[in-house]
């Protein structure tokens, strides 16, 4: 039985097809949703005496910025799931990889499944991108229901 359902979002147009579907999922359904957005303030190279730059310090943007960024996706959620009638929570959190925070916001919230997008990138952008649905779908303990 599908009580609780994780939707993970960047805030794309593509990570919206999830919303709408997940929402309406879990009204059919009875079930709550969660919304999941990741920020990412992760060392991502070193300066000239070896210091580990953050990203908000590669991209001139502070952390708290893409913070912010990640509540205003999930506050995207959190309307679609009032719209709906939808029991809601959000989850805002840091990961250094999406994936990894997406199946430990799931198991953390007791999510029975994952409804998220995928942007269906192929070839050369899929392999030197990655894809961070292939990563949940293979390392997710719990059903994740993809929507293209």
């Amino acid at each position: 039985m599908i009580r609780k359902i994780l939707i993970p979002t960047d805030g794309s147009p593509i990570a919206r097809k999830a919303v709408d579907a997940g929402v309406q999922l879990a009204k059919q359904l009875g079930a709550s949703v969660t919304g999941y957005c990741s920020y990412e303030t992760a060392t991502v190279g070193t300066d000239f005496e070896g210091y580990g730059i953050g990203r908000a310090d590669a991209d001139g943007v502070p952390a708290i910025s893409a913070r912010d960024s990640g509540k205003n996706s999930v506050a995207d959620i959190a309307k679609a799931a009032a719209d709906a009638g939808v029991p809601f929570a959000a989850v805002v959190d840091e990961a250094t990889k999406p994936c990894d925070g997406i199946i430990k916001a799931a198991l953390e919230h007791q999510c029975d499944l994952i409804v998220m997008a995928s942007h269906g990138r192929t070839g050369l952008a899929g392999l030197v991108l990655g894809s961070v649905t292939n990563q949940v779908l293979s390392h997710s303990t719990i059903p994740v229901q993809v929507i293209r």
